[in-house]
């Protein structure tokens, strides 16, 4: 009887956590097509699909709760960067190993799984047209100065648009410097 009374008791209240808000928030499209991939990993019994996937699943929900706002989905290029880092430190993980041993290609393998997950951008070749095109665009006087490489990298992204996402920004910079003559 005490038992029975204490069912009928009002429902217990749970608090709500940045979890169960992320869940219900609009997620990126990259983030989809990776919980898209890893369900069919998942039925199709590939394990090392699942753990990769999973990995980076992780490391993009650590990146939305530690950002500016917790309650708020990682955005596309925070999803982006999130697996282009993923295939920065597997590639640089198997290049320490021996070539030829299993670990290195399974490493390999994982940087190769990802790849296929990262939007097609502009070629390097594009690239560097567009920031030879700014840099010319720039007075002489501009380009010898110290803001000139600021400023031809805020013209190329606006000109990127969305695509500058699937741009290796280091890669970029290297390429902005060298074309100023720095």
């Amino acid at each position: 009887m005490f038992a029975r009374s204490l069912r009928s008791a009002a429902p217990a209240v749970r608090a709500l956590h940045t979890s169960a808000l992320l869940r219900a928030a609009e997620k990126s499209a990259a983030e989809l097509a990776l919980r898209d991939a890893l369900k069919a990993a998942m039925k199709a019994k590939d394990k090392p699909a699942v753990h990769t996937i999973k990995t980076i699943l992780s490391d993009v929900t650590n990146l939305a709760k530690t950002g500016p706002n917790p309650d708020q989905p990682a955005t596309q290029e925070g999803v982006i960067n999130t697996i282009r880092k993923g295939i920065e430190k597997r590639k640089s993980a198997a290049a320490e190993f021996d070539p030829n041993s299993e670990h290195a290609a399974s490493l390999l393998a994982e940087a190769q799984l990802l790849q296929s997950y990262m939007p097609a951008g502009p070629s390097p070749e594009a690239v560097q047209a567009i920031i030879d095109e700014i840099v010319a665009g720039l007075p002489a006087d501009v380009r010898s100065g110290r803001g000139a490489t600021g400023q031809v990298m805020k013209a190329l992204w606006e000109r990127l648009g969305d695509a500058r996402a699937a741009v290796d920004k280091k890669d970029v910079a290297a390429r902005v410097q060298a074309a100023i003559g720095k």
